[in-house]
């Protein structure tokens, strides 16, 4: 009992054919494009050209996300260079505004301001009912 019928409309390669088939190829064949005109090869050339397509595809693919791990590299440089300077100029803004700081700016300025000796006081406005 046959599993396979083979359809006499010559769908299937028989004898000398066949066995043309399973020989090798020459290096010359490949060269003169004899290779790609076989039967068996001809009639896969829709599948090559998917496997082409999806092989561009994917070195596409590859070039856009190295692309974009180039870029998340620089951008997180960028961003720990940021985090430095926005320390850096909070520790020197904190310095600026120590009160003995701003006296010798006061100083050297030459604006004749004094430090309160005594405590501020705080002024209560009653507020007039009608």
């Amino acid at each position: 009992m046959r599993l396979f019928k083979r359809k006499s409309n010559n769908e299937f390669l028989h004898g000398k054919e066949e066995l043309q088939e399973l020989k090798g190829f020459s290096a010359k064949e490949l060269l003169t494009g004899r290779f790609f005109a076989r039967a068996g090869i001809a009639r896969q050339w829709p599948f090559i050209g998917f496997l082409v397509f999806l092989a561009i595809l994917y070195i596409g693919n590859r070039y856009h996300v190295e692309g974009l791990l180039d870029q998340q590299s620089r951008l997180l440089i960028e961003l720990k260079e940021l985090k430095y300077e926005a320390i850096t100029t909070s520790s020197e803004l904190m310095n600026m505004s120590k009160q003995s700081e701003v006296m010798s700016r006061v100083r050297k300025a030459g604006i004749e301001l004094e430090v309160l000796k005594t405590p501020p006081r705080k002024l209560e406005v009653k507020k007039n009912e009608r």
